[in-house]
């Protein structure tokens, strides 16, 4: 397993201020910018990963280095890969605290806006330091959880591929496959020649942090659409 803890993603105010539904001159996006400025220190990224031999596929599983996982959708994507790079990323526990603490509902709401997107910001810090120290053209990835395809309960293999990762970035599981500090994601990095989003397959409507449009065609070919 690999750290990467000396890295701080650049915070995509636009974003926030997309999902926030703010207008750039509104007194209100002028407040919410300087609580960015304000809250950037306690954003902490740390990133665990493993880069990994794919062993063995079947038609809905794939085996890495022993550890089986069970998904169609991974099973597909992973077609032409013969290395991946299993992930937990986390920003920490600070902001998600500072957003606990608030009383104003509102602030809450900004916080959490403002972590949500800097995660994301940070999965795409590391997207783009791997592909350069593995010399990738392209790199996509798949969160374990995002589609019913690839449940929660995947969590676990995923946890035992890399190691000690509480110990590594002080994210831990739940009972429940839940991480904590919850503004954490894990997944796996592959190579790939064309992009691929998980929200292409996935139907949910009004969802503000989806990446791209559903893709029904895309569903019925990777064989999740009902």
């Amino acid at each position: 397993m690999q750290i990467l803890d000396n890295f701080q993603p650049q915070i995509n105010t636009a974003e926030i201020r997309k999902r926030l539904h703010l207008s750039a001159d509104s007194p209100e996006w002028q407040s919410v910018e300087n609580t960015v400025q304000e809250v950037a220190g306690l954003i902490r990224p740390k990133c665990a990963y493993k880069e990994c031999h794919v062993d063995q596929k079947d038609d809905k599983s794939v085996t890495v280095e022993g550890v089986r996982f069970q998904s169609r959708v991974l099973r597909k994507n992973l077609e032409a890969a013969r290395r991946v790079f299993p992930f937990v990323i986390t920003i920490g526990a600070q902001l998600e605290e500072t957003a606990a603490a608030q009383s104003d509902y509102l602030e809450q709401y900004y916080l959490d806006t403002i972590a949500n997107v800097a995660l994301q910001d940070a999965i795409q810090s590391v997207c783009a330091r791997l592909r350069e120290q593995y010399h990738l053209e392209k790199l996509s990835y798949m969160n374990v959880g995002s589609l019913e395809d690839w449940p929660l309960s995947q969590q676990r293999p995923l946890f035992s591929l890399l190691g000690d990762v509480e110990e590594a970035i002080g994210v831990r599981l739940s009972s429940s496959m839940l991480m904590h500090p919850s503004k954490s994601e894990s997944g796996i990095f592959f190579p790939t020649e064309v992009s691929f989003f998980n929200c292409q397959l996935c139907p949910r409507k009004d969802c503000s942090s989806r990446k791209a449009a559903f893709d029904r065609e895309m569903a019925l070919e990777y064989g999740v659409a009902e």
